[in-house]
């Protein structure tokens, strides 16, 4: 895999792992999960065929931050769930592109957006008596997007030169979620998917995240989450349009379910 690009970071809504709806409900439940969502950047980002060579710690993208805006929702009733997951974030930055004397900077608006539905395989303790638990298997997609700028100058010439892309493309996403509760208030949440597979130019060659939580429920509507994620994908058009990067980094957040 070449270097992964971008990371960033978010407050987000990511109801991808929906720890609130881990466990099949007989009524309708919706759940709503705010997040932070703090990692680092390496990476490389392109744009028709120019690449940029870019890292940063987390501090560094705190600052460049230009505007980020999150939205998730899921949906659950019995063994059957919904979710859709949307995340917008734009952030700049500055890097190296061919020989050193290039400074380039590097600006990157990013629409990401899950969807998908889920099905209860298994659960168990739902009669109140054991450990409570559930595995869900997921179905769905991962749509990208991305709006690149580079400008790069050179103390050598005057003036100097930018170039614009703008690449989209969904990705196909299979996965599987599980929710244990190992106290009465205290719940482990996990989740891992895989998508892209490489089906031509109109999928990332690999796309894949995984992450785990610690919950606990203050009440049966609000519970509180800690954990860490992490999230890649590595695709490279016929348009020289290369999209490389992994997203990874500790998440905190709020679930309120109704």
């Amino acid at each position: 895999m070449k270097k992964t690009m971008v990371s960033l970071l978010g407050i987000m809504l990511m109801a991808t792992t929906a720890p609130a709806l881990a466990k099949a409900a007989e009524n309708w439940q919706f759940a709503v999960t705010p997040y932070l969502w703090a990692a680092g950047l390496d990476g490389t980002v392109s744009a028709k065929g120019h690449e940029a060579d870019i890292s940063k710690s987390f501090g560094d993208i705190v600052n460049d931050l230009d505007f980020t805006a999150m939205v998730n929702l899921q949906v659950r009733k019995g063994r059957f769930g919904a979710y859709t997951d949307v995340l917008f974030l734009g952030t700049s930055a500055e890097g190296h592109a061919g020989p050193k004397m290039w400074d380039v900077s590097a600006s990157i608006d990013q629409w990401t957006v899950d969807f998908g539905a889920s099905w209860a395989v298994a659960e168990w303790g739902a009669g109140g008596k054991g450990t409570k638990g559930a595995v869900d298997l997921l179905l769905g997609g991962r749509y990208w997007n991305f709006a690149t700028k580079l400008t790069a100058e050179n103390e050598f010439f005057d003036g100097g030169r930018e170039v614009k892309e703008v690449t989209d493309w969904v990705d196909p996403v299979v996965g599987v979620r599980f929710a244990i509760d190992l106290m009465p208030k205290l719940q482990v949440v996990g989740r891992g998917d895989v998508g892209g597979f490489g089906l031509g130019d109109s999928t990332s060659e690999l796309t894949w995240s995984t992450s785990a939580y610690l919950g606990w429920h203050f009440t049966p509507l609000v519970s509180a989450y800690a954990g860490w994620k992490y999230l890649s994908v590595e695709r490279e058009s016929d348009r020289g349009a290369e999209v490389d990067f992994a997203l990874s980094g500790p998440v905190l957040g709020v679930a309120f379910t109704f």
